[in-house]
């Protein structure tokens, strides 16, 4: 159960990271650029389930100058579609090392998200590699012999007395 739960935080987290962190990372240390619809037609994907904490944003072809060179990617974003497909530019970050994508700058919530989804994949890490410890006093199904008396309990005859059998020394039987 631990490890699916650490499972769970791991995706989760990169479903974060996806939607607030790069466009976070991106707004902070980023390249600023003007981004703009690419071309007479405009396709954007739909966006799934709801952004940014529980689905992932849509995108939309777009293209910005890169230095002296003009750059065809995608715009990622909230209200992407409506910005793009109007034909307005926009502002937007790209993030050195991810060519091809370009992040609208994230709201107050999502600033914050962008911090925490990190954390949230660590988390999930910690659940999933992490050894168990063991509680003393709930062994699960074997007896463990806390005592110190050097002696095992156990369940034939409950002590330190005889429990039947030949004590040693002698045949066994019974004399001359």
């Amino acid at each position: 159960m631990r490890r699916l739960l650490g499972l769970l935080f791991i995706a989760y987290g990169f479903l974060l990271a996806v939607n607030t962190t790069f466009p976070l990372v991106a707004d902070l240390s980023g390249e600023r650029v003007t981004a703009g619809p690419s071309g007479d037609s405009t396709i954007c994907s739909a966006r799934l389930l709801a952004p940014p904490f529980a689905g992932i944003y849509s995108n939309c072809d777009a293209s910005w100058l890169e230095g002296a060179q003009r750059v065809n990617g995608r715009l990622v974003g909230a209200d992407v579609a409506e910005k793009t497909i109007s034909g307005t530019d926009v502002e937007a970050a790209i993030i050195e090392g991810m060519d091809g994508y370009a992040f609208l700058p994230p709201t107050g919530l999502e600033r914050v998200a962008g911090f925490a989804a990190p954390l949230v994949v660590i988390f999930g890490l910690v659940l999933l590699f992490a050894p168990r410890r063991r509680r003393r006093g709930h062994s699960h199904g074997h007896h463990g012999d806390h005592d110190g008396d050097d002696h095992g309990d156990s369940d034939d005859g409950g002590g330190w007395g005889d429990s039947g059998g030949d004590s040693g020394g002698g045949d066994g039987g019974g004399g001359d």
